[in-house]
């Protein structure tokens, strides 16, 4: 079913209008989309690191219990990841302990100096939520939030539904699913 999802994302600069963010989101949304059926109950993302207009790291979320996209991508990037874009499907984590088990993707950003992080979604993990972005602001990293919004949400739809109706009302879980 993903991958049926990541066939009808646009691949040409034609259909994303040029943006290169939404070429490069459309990558990272195909690299998450690789981890289907391996990191439930996590949420599938993929990260690609862009330096200088050219892909310099990408990685996906492979399993439960391993390393994170964005880490898999700044390993990959190395020193490449000083001064570059990030683009991401998920909110950064932030949080630790509580049953965590890998430490927290902004921090590894920051580490690395990078520029500026595109995303597509907040995470509704109350762990999360909002927080991860406003660690990387805090940190002087430039962001962007909700180029391919939808296509985010329907290839992390059961992980948005669990995240999301276990921590709120039903009413407002319908809303948050919706809007």
């Amino acid at each position: 079913m993903l991958s049926e999802l990541v066939e009808t994302l646009p691949r040409a600069k034609a259909e994303s209008n040029g943006d290169p963010d939404v070429c490069f989101l459309d990558l990272a949304l195909a690299l998450a989309a690789k981890g289907e059926g391996h990191v439930k109950p996590n949420p599938l993302v993929g990260a690609v690191i862009v330096k200088d207009g050219v892909i310099v790291g990408q990685g996906f979320h492979r399993y439960d219990r391993v390393k994170h996209a964005e880490v898999l991508a700044l390993e990959q990037a190395g020193e490449l990841a000083k001064d570059a874009t990030v683009y991401v499907t998920l909110e950064p984590c932030c949080h630790r302990g509580d049953g965590k088990r890998t430490p927290p993707c902004t921090d590894a950003l920051i580490e690395a100096q990078v520029k500026r992080v595109v995303c597509c979604i907040t995470d509704p993990n109350p762990r999360v939520n909002g927080c991860g972005f406003a660690t990387l602001r805090e940190a002087g990293i430039a962001l962007t939030v909700g180029p391919r919004t939808s296509a985010a949400r329907m290839l992390n739809a059961e992980y948005l539904r669990l995240v999301i109706t276990s921590n709120t009302s039903p009413t407002l879980s319908l809303s948050q699913l919706l809007f």
